[in-house]
């Protein structure tokens, strides 16, 4: 099972995980039932993962890596007739050098590509789709959405994005945002601030809910009311598929609570 070792540690190096730590940490949290110790023996090719483990590993990757990981499955379970499942080479290449140009970890943002994000509109929700999006984008798409080709441009300049035959990819599909800690940061997070607000009403997202309140309450009603909807925030967090195929949907939630007093 070496072979299928190597094929998985490729794909663990391939989304940012240095480590076979912080690799199956991530599985753990998507399901993977398999402790620490047994998940390095895969990855070195002295233990036999069951069919049953490696369809949990395969369902916390993407689809590509997903079908390339049970192929190397097939290949090691079946020697004898590991024709069968051979990849096309001409397609490993290719998704071998998209790959090498896209950063699948997490990355900060530096304040230079934050202050590409911040020139205009545009180029911010052109950055909010590249993340969101399940697989490349036709640059023509883009002009259905207004976004110009110098805006892409500067994204590709600003190492957010880069091009492809005419296909445009986030460099990262995990980018993070630094802490306030310069007024130049403080500045372009205020114009994200009010960007997000528009951004449903600009791609026409059909209004699911919309609720509005202002009353007094006792403060020790407080704390549970943070909590709530710290609870509706991590569900829309995880309510996504570990096959992007079936994420179909796209949710804008803006959630603003406020405190204060009044006369009276």
């Amino acid at each position: 099972m070496v072979h299928f070792g190597q094929d998985l540690v490729k794909i663990r190096k391939a989304y940012g995980h240095k480590s076979a730590k912080s690799f199956y940490e991530m599985l753990a949290k998507k399901g993977l039932e398999c402790n620490y110790q047994y998940f390095v023996k895969i990855e070195k090719g002295s233990a036999f993962p069951s069919s049953v483990i490696v369809n949990q590993i395969a369902k916390c990757l993407k689809t590509k890596d997903a079908n390339a990981l049970i192929l190397s499955f097939c290949r090691n379970q079946f020697s004898s007739f590991d024709y069968l499942f051979k990849e096309s080479n001409q397609e490993e290449e290719k998704l071998e050098e998209v790959i090498s140009k896209a950063n699948q970890g997490q990355r900060y943002l530096s304040v230079m590509q934050i202050n590409a994000l911040a020139q205009t509109k545009s180029h911010y929700f052109l950055f909010l789709i590249l993340t969101l999006s399940r697989s490349a984008l036709d640059i023509r798409e883009l002009k259905t959405y207004s976004i110009k080709k110098s805006v892409v441009n500067d994204l590709i300049k600003a190492e957010i994005a880069f091009e492809q035959d005419g296909l445009i990819y986030a460099r990262s599909t995990e980018f993070r945002f630094p802490k306030e800690e310069s007024e130049t940061i403080s500045k372009a997070y205020g114009k994200f601030d009010d960007w997000d607000m528009e951004f449903g009403k600009n791609f026409k997202f059909q209004n699911l809910v919309n609720k509005m309140m202002i009353r007094r309450i006792s403060p020790r009603y407080l704390s549970l009311i943070k909590n709530q909807i710290d609870s509706i925030s991590d569900i829309v967090r995880l309510s996504d598929e570990s096959d992007n195929r079936y994420n179909n949907e796209v949710l804008h939630l803006h959630i603003s609570l406020n405190r204060g007093q009044l006369p009276g």
